[in-house]
């Protein structure tokens, strides 16, 4: 039968490595002269299917190709593509949720520490400690809303890349991002909570005398 040749299609070296014809089934027909199907999906209802496997190649003999699904995995098991990536994701999350609360907690606070000796000197200006609070807060509140955007921002942009860079490896490639809402909804509120423990911490350290603050210093 003539085919026309259209090319070569590349894949990702990880992806499942098979070779299609796609040809129209009267086409095919008409130059073998057999409509018959070349392939039979067979239901084993309940029986193991390499059981049932080893029946159908003792009754057809060994020039009928018999592939039970069971084989079928294990080889789709063997490859790259067939990692599963649940335990490699519980890691990675565990790991952004210990960032977010050092982020945003120790950091912040360890910052405030650091300007104990400002927070004294403004005291020593007549600052009160109402406005050294509404400083602190409104560190704080830039600091969050900031880093939550662009967090999100950096975040979705990374995962689209990925999702386009899976889309090569896995057969059938993701459709979509999958967006673990409530994963992210605890991320946020402990950050938020670290957020609010930093800035009280502060407050109450801005509180001190500012003579006593400086001694020490």
């Amino acid at each position: 039968m003539p085919f026309r040749y259209a090319g070569i299609v590349k894949e990702f070296p990880t992806a499942p490595r098979d070779s299609f014809f796609v040809a129209n089934a009267g086409y095919v027909a008409a130059r073998t002269g057999s409509p018959a199907v070349g392939e039979f999906l067979i239901n084993t209802d309940g029986t193991s299917p390499p059981v049932v496997g080893a029946r159908l190649r003792a009754a057809l003999g060994p020039a009928v190709g018999i592939t039970d699904i069971v084989t079928s995995r294990r080889v789709i098991a063997s490859t790259l593509t067939a990692v599963d990536l649940s335990g490699l994701t519980k890691v990675e999350l565990s790991f952004a949720l210990a960032l977010a609360i050092s982020a945003t907690a120790l950091l912040l606070t360890l910052g405030f520490v650091e300007r104990r000796r400002t927070f004294a000197l403004a005291r020593m200006l007549g600052a009160r400690p109402r406005q050294l609070g509404g400083f602190v807060w409104s560190e704080v509140l830039f600091t969050g809303v900031a880093g939550g955007v662009l967090g999100a921002a950096t975040g979705w942009i990374l995962s689209l890349m990925l999702v386009k860079v899976l889309t090569g490896v896995f057969d059938p490639p993701p459709a979509q991002l999958s967006v673990p809402w409530a994963y992210l909804g605890v991320v946020a509120a402990l950050a938020a909570l670290g957020l609010v423990i930093a800035a009280l911490a502060a407050i109450r350290a801005t509180r001190r005398s500012p003579l006593t603050v400086l001694r020490e210093l």
